[in-house]
């Protein structure tokens, strides 16, 4: 979605679909429903559909871990990247086969470090992959 963001404890962001839907007090005021709203969007709520992002979006985590050393040495750290700016990637409205797609991405792009976060922890058991919950979580991926 984005190689360069604004958010200043990030890198990039990267959005395996977007939409999502409020579950407490800490969704009020969602940026994210309101871009998508203001952009004729629909993607939000529990009976709304969620969009899978364009095939060249998900390709973007593979450009930047080809990157990974030259951006390192130009910024003297690894590349952030918030995953779900406009989604939640524990949101169980998503396709299993979309959760265990992104998973496996994050999971091949191990020069990048992966920022995940999620009002849903109480699905993490249900959309990680198994064997991350078997004390193997990646060393790059931080929820």
């Amino acid at each position: 979605m984005a190689s360069a963001t604004g958010i200043q404890w990030t890198d990039s962001t990267w959005n395996a679909w977007w939409g999502c839907q409020r579950v407490g007090p800490g969704c009020d005021h969602c940026y994210a429903e309101a871009l998508d709203k203001r952009t004729g969007g629909a993607h939000w709520g529990a009976k709304a559909d969620r969009r899978r992002t364009s095939e060249t979006n998900w390709n973007e985590p593979l450009r930047w871990q080809a990157k990974a050393n030259a951006f390192e040495t130009a910024h003297g750290h690894r590349r952030r990247v918030f995953c779900g700016s406009m989604m939640d990637i524990m949101d169980n409205a998503v396709p299993l086969e979309w959760s265990h797609e992104a998973f496996a991405r994050i999971e091949q792009c191990d020069r990048l470090d992966w920022q995940l976060l999620s009002k849903r922890v109480g699905n993490v058991e249900s959309r990680v992959p198994a064997h991350w919950l078997q004390g193997a979580w990646p060393k790059h991926v931080g929820m």
